[in-house]
Order: structure tokens, then sequence, then C-alpha cells
């Protein structure tokens, strides 16, 4: 009896292999879970901590890392939120939002480590926003002082 072999190449059935896809878990500085965001791009939440400088859906504030004062005259206020978005969706989300609340737009500074600086004026206050990103989690750092 004679034996059949039967000699396939390489490619005449490719498999298609999809890559797996580990889900990554995202915490805050301060242990937080933060979730995966639902949709494109970033929406304003409604109960931000400062209210005229918006907190993007999803962030939470990084309490050990948050101060605030009042001296009856001016405020100084320093607050950091962390989310999972890139630098660019947040820095556009800042962009878009903090005119609606009367935050003028003075210069925009792009860092060699990939963050972005916006700083902003209103009355007699200035208002610097910072973002960076690490390992999928943007950190957003607010201060706003007196100018």
């Amino acid at each position: 009896m004679g034996s059949l072999f039967l000699l396939v190449g390489c490619n005449s059935n490719p498999v298609k292999r999809v890559p797996f896809q580990v889900p990554v878990v995202a915490f805050t500085d301060d242990g937080q879970y933060l979730p995966q965001r639902v949709g494109p791009g970033l929406v304003a939440d409604l109960d931000s901590p400062i209210p005229d400088v918006p907190m993007p859906i999803g962030f939470k504030p990084v309490i050990s890392r948050c101060s605030s004062s009042f001296d009856g005259v001016a405020r100084t206020v320093t607050h950091v939120y962390q989310g999972r978005a890139t630098v660019a969706e947040t820095a556009i989300f800042y962009r878009q939002q903090l005119p609606f609340f009367k935050w003028e737009l003075q210069n925009r500074t792009d860092q060699e480590d990939g963050s972005i600086i916006l700083n902003y004026t209103k009355g007699r206050e200035a208002l610097n926003v910072r973002v960076s990103s690490r390992f999928n989690v943007s950190t957003v750092e607010v201060y706003i002082t007196p100018r």
C-alpha cells in the first residue's frame, strides 16, 4: 500500500489571529479604581469639585494632592484629578469647557515629556492646567492663584 502525503504551503490556509487584549485595570495614586471609559470624548461632571473648572466624568480627585484656601479676597487651589483618557483628549476637554466659565486662554505649552500646560486668566485669578499621562492614566493638575 502506498502512502499519500499531502504537503501544504505555509500560506495556503491562513489562520486569522486576533490579538488578545489584556483588560487594563487602573487606579489613582490614592488607590481609587478608575472605570473603563464608554464612548468617545470627555463630558463635564456636574459635581466637579471646583464649580468653574470642570472635571471630566470618570476622573477622580487624588485627595492626598488636593488643597484650597480663600482669604476673603482670592482663592488658592491645588487639585489633582486622574482618569482614563489621553493627554490630547483631556487637553481638548479643557480647551472646550473653560471658556464656558469665562476663563480666557493665554497660552499653551507642549512639554518634551508629552504633557501639555494650559494657562488661563479670569478677573484677578490665574489658572494653570497641566495634563500628563502614565500607563494609560491621565493626570490633571489644576492650580488657581491670584494674579
